[in-house]
């Protein structure tokens, strides 16, 4: 008999499904990914959960604790000249002694102590635990004598570096004299000089001594007229116009040392307010 052969059949074959191993690894990494970033933000917020509890419960502790009650108040400034200043920033932070040092705002109380006190320049309050407000303070520097005279009045007071009255009754020979005729009441709590214009005096004073090697005794502000009058050791005086600037006014002066010898000639008064056409005039007394 002779074999047959198997016929075998291709078409219709069952396959088996391709495996993708890319896909699921992917699939898989994402998955962990998930995860991950799940723990992740549990342990964040656990965290977050702990510190914050530990700051509310050193709160509660500080904020119940007898030991940070504020029981002085203590100022750097223990000369003889700021003792009285010391007292009254110390009555003015009355109010904070029995508070707890924890809570105590160093700003708003530095606010408060210029708002009340304009003759300090600058201020730091620091807290000194366990119960200590520290207060440091700089006040706005003296810079001159004023002696202001009446028609029934002669009074002096010492003045800083913005015009208000630091002490009255008083003199220091090391600071200049400024003199100023006025029947006007003298208000304490203003400037006796503005700023502005004092600024004006004491650089004028300055720099006629620099600029001339002469020496100024004594200045009368006259405010009305806007005039200034610089009495030297010469005994004569040097009229300046507080409109103009002094640099100009004192160039003209300069000039005319060719024909005025003002170290030697007897002289009452140099006026250099005055502005001619060639802008070098002066007119001047002798005596």
């Amino acid at each position: 008999m002779f074999s047959r052969k198997r016929k075998i059949r291709m078409q219709g074959r069952l396959k088996r499904p391709t495996y993708n191993t890319q896909t699921s690894s992917r699939i898989s990494n994402r998955r962990a990914s998930s995860k991950f970033r799940g723990i992740k933000k549990f342990k964040k917020l656990f965290l977050t959960a702990i510190i914050l509890g530990i700051i509310i419960t050193l709160i509660y502790f500080f904020a119940s604790s007898g030991n940070f009650t504020v029981s002085e108040i203590e100022t750097e400034e223990n000369s003889i000249e700021n003792q009285l200043i010391n007292e009254q920033v110390k009555s003015l932070l009355k109010d904070q002694i029995g508070a707890n040092l924890v809570f105590v705002n160093p700003s708003e109380l530095e606010n408060k102590i210029l708002e009340h006190f304009p003759a300090i320049e600058s201020i730091g309050i620091s807290k000194n635990y366990p119960n200590k407000i520290k207060v440091s303070f700089t006040k706005y520097p003296l810079v001159a004598n004023v002696i202001t005279e009446s028609n029934s009045l002669k009074k002096s007071y010492i003045i800083n570096s913005i015009g208000l009255i630091a002490q009255e009754d008083l003199e220091n020979t090391r600071l200049p004299y400024i003199k100023i005729h006025s029947d006007e009441p003298i208000n304490s709590q203003l400037p006796l000089i503005e700023s502005s214009k004092l600024d004006y005096i004491l650089k004028a004073t300055q720099m006629f001594e620099e600029r001339f090697g002469m020496r100024i005794i004594e200045v009368e502000y006259k405010k009305i007229a806007r005039e200034l009058h610089l009495r030297t050791e010469k005994e004569f005086t040097i009229w300046l116009d507080m409109q103009q600037e002094m640099d100009i006014q004192f160039k003209k002066l300069k000039k005319a040392l060719v024909k005025l010898d003002i170290y030697k000639e007897s002289l009452d008064y140099i006026d250099l307010r005055i502005a001619g056409n060639s802008g070098d005039k002066i007119i001047y007394k002798r005596k």
